[in-house]
């Protein structure tokens, strides 16, 4: 395909601009679709759809200057790291591909089980379950009974993992087939040892993952569409390519750490309320907005000086593909009618001015709220579905060593 010549009228005279396609530009600076990708969202490279296609062009000066500079030079203060990875695939135009598979379509068609085995590279039965280690779930409970009461989930979840950590003495397999086998049952252990909702009844601890993990964060009953709903979040959210954590992640496995302590990475990282924990801002955005009106709500957000939470990204350029497709697994689950207009008010208000898109920590946390669920579960579910990428990424790293040596640029006197 040939590139595109486009002409400008301007005051000055005429301006003519080239596009190329992708792979002319890829070609031309010798870096692979990935990277290019990275060099759109950083700003760095124009991109448009092409007319009547569905395919993107790019502006042909920005790839000839970075071909005549070299790799781009990151402003001080904010390093900008590009990593070869065969995991995720991450279009800022919307779209997101587990190792070549529409994640959107993952989790409207298969469990987060799958999803997950689909990212380490290891078959797994449509049916098939993880199971729990019983002697670990054992001591993980134990461990869970001397924390606080109010111990928030996502801090149990840390507990759990450093406690199980010394006990598997063959943590430091790094085989696929044995990490993947590890994290499995890793998964079904974090979870079954979370403390249940309501202690009346006995907690589930068979079926598939987001079943059980439905009665450790919500009281309401786990009804198919409930249970649906919070499976497609977890695949939704199973990997997102280089995140914070899981670029921190990357950087533990390059020294060889075991998959106990790349989860202590993840969790750790995914721990800042800009991450992880952004769900729980959402949520209180909704309740301001049943309480007043979603404009009073966005409002009074804007008023405080901080941007209104679960809406726009650092990375796509405009819809988050995942948004839509967990909102609509939430109105099937008929979420209160108050809570529902006030979420749907939210949506309005943000698009009337054409403002930023609802992300998937918005859609997280209109699941969360409309389910009742307990302070901190949106992060915990985070933590849970993102463990499926941390290992992915994990096996991946484990081929190199010490690969990550980053230089600092000096300040001090």
């Amino acid at each position: 395909m040939l590139s595109t010549l486009i002409v400008h009228q301007y005051d000055g005279g005429v301006r003519e601009e080239r596009w190329l396609t992708a792979a002319e530009a890829t070609a031309r600076l010798g870096v692979k679709p990935q990277t290019l990708y990275a060099y759109v969202s950083r700003g760095l490279v124009r991109r448009e759809r092409a007319p009547g296609s569905r395919t993107s062009r790019y502006a042909r000066s920005d790839v000839e200057l970075l071909a005549a500079h070299g790799r781009p030079r990151v402003r001080v203060g904010a390093p900008e790291i590009v990593i070869d990875q065969a995991v995720t695939a991450l279009d800022p135009a919307g779209h997101l591909a587990y190792r070549g598979w529409d994640a959107t379509r993952a989790a409207l068609d298969t469990r987060y089980e799958e999803v997950a085995a689909w990212l380490w590279g290891t078959p797994i039965a449509p049916h098939d379950h993880w199971t729990a280690d019983p002697i670990g779930l054992a001591l993980a409970r134990r461990v869970q009974a001397a924390l606080p009461a109010d111990t928030p989930l996502p801090d149990r979840l840390r507990v759990i993992v450093a406690a199980l950590r010394p006990g598997d003495p063959l943590r430091n397999d790094r085989r696929v087939a044995s990490v993947a086998a590890r994290a499995g049952t890793l998964l079904a252990t974090l979870v079954e040892a979370l403390p249940p909702i309501d202690t009346r009844d006995a907690p589930s601890t068979t079926g598939s993952l987001a079943r059980r993990l439905w009665t450790r964060v919500s009281p309401l009953d786990p009804t198919t569409a409930r249970v649906r709903a919070l499976d497609r979040a977890l695949s939704l959210l199973a990997d997102h390519e280089l995140a914070t954590s899981t670029f921190a992640v990357r950087v533990a496995a390059s020294t060889w750490a075991d998959p106990y302590l790349l989860l202590l990475t993840g969790l750790a990282t995914v721990g800042g309320p800009l991450h992880g924990g952004a769900s729980e801002f959402v949520r209180s955005l909704l309740r301001d907005a049943v309480a007043t009106s979603p404009a009073t709500a966005i409002g009074q957000a804007l008023h405080d000086g901080e941007h209104v939470p679960g809406f726009g990204h650092a990375v796509y350029e405009g819809p988050d593909p995942r948004a839509p497709v967990l909102l609509d697994a939430v109105e099937r689950c008929k979420p209160p009618r108050d809570l529902w207009r006030a979420a749907e008010g939210v949506l309005a208000v943000m698009a009337s001015d054409g403002g930023p898109h609802p992300n998937v920590d918005f859609a997280l946390g209109v699941l969360a709220e409309s389910m009742r669920m307990v302070h901190g579960a949106g992060e915990a579910i985070f933590a849970v579905a993102r463990s499926a990428g941390w290992i992915a990424h994990g096996l991946e790293e484990y081929e190199h060593r010490l690969r990550y040596r980053i230089r600092a640029n000096y300040t001090g006197d």
